[in-house]
């Protein structure tokens, strides 16, 4: 299927559409951010700012420990929070960690539960309307990855993706440059098999085993 590239102020329907990261002026609908239109009319954003949804699996690092509970950076204007309600043993300053949204707030506090502490690794960001390519169709991507960097790869829905430190960091850096540069094009799994079968071993990933941190009573 054909694609072609919409710029923002581009006119995308006739009518109202309602689609997300669009606008409607007089009796069409127009793109607010740059992104791709096949031949059946469906637009798909490739630039937008991640909006938490109770459920979100995301990745995060702890940046405040408090008696309370602990801030994480979860890519966003403010931290989520973890309480101390919700968890049994203590995270430390700089902790890679994976949980859920929990609670969004009516002021867009972000409360988070069901955590579990990752090993040391590599964090980076990736743009989170691109984060279904990096997955693929049935976790195609994702999979290929970690098979040719030769470690596991968890990714957030909040665009925070984390890398194991045994992974070929290298590698995963240019691949999900790559991913990020062509989200937009068709035949990319094909291409970057091709790219890591050219540049990377393919071995048996490692799988890396998450330190639960059970759930006490949460109270409300």
């Amino acid at each position: 299927m054909e694609k072609r590239i919409i710029m923002p102020g581009e006119k995308i329907a006739e009518g109202i559409v309602r689609v997300p990261n669009t606008y409607v002026e007089g009796d069409a609908t127009y793109a607010a951010v740059i992104g791709t239109l096949d031949d059946s009319g469906k637009y798909i954003p490739l630039e937008n700012r991640y909006r938490p949804s109770m459920g979100d699996v995301i990745v995060g690092m702890v940046t405040d420990v408090r008696h309370a509970g602990y801030e994480v950076d979860v890519n966003l204007p403010e931290g989520g929070f973890i309480s101390t309600r919700v968890i049994k043993i203590k995270l430390e300053f700089g902790d890679f960690v994976i949980c859920k949204v929990r609670e969004v707030t009516e002021t867009g506090d972000v409360e988070l539960s069901e955590v579990r502490r990752l090993p040391k690794g590599k964090v980076v960001q990736f743009p989170t309307a691109k984060i279904p390519r990096l997955i693929g169709r049935k976790s195609s991507m994702i999979e290929m990855l970690k098979q040719y960097s030769g470690g596991d790869i968890v990714v957030g829905n909040n665009g925070m993706v984390w890398l194991s430190e045994k992974c070929d960091i290298p590698l995963l850096l240019k691949s999900m440059n790559m991913i990020d540069e062509n989200a937009h094009t068709s035949g990319l799994t094909d291409r970057m098999k091709e790219f890591l079968e050219a540049n990377g071993t393919r071995t048996v990933p490692e799988q890396i085993e998450e330190e639960h941190i059970d759930e006490g009573e949460m109270n409300g």
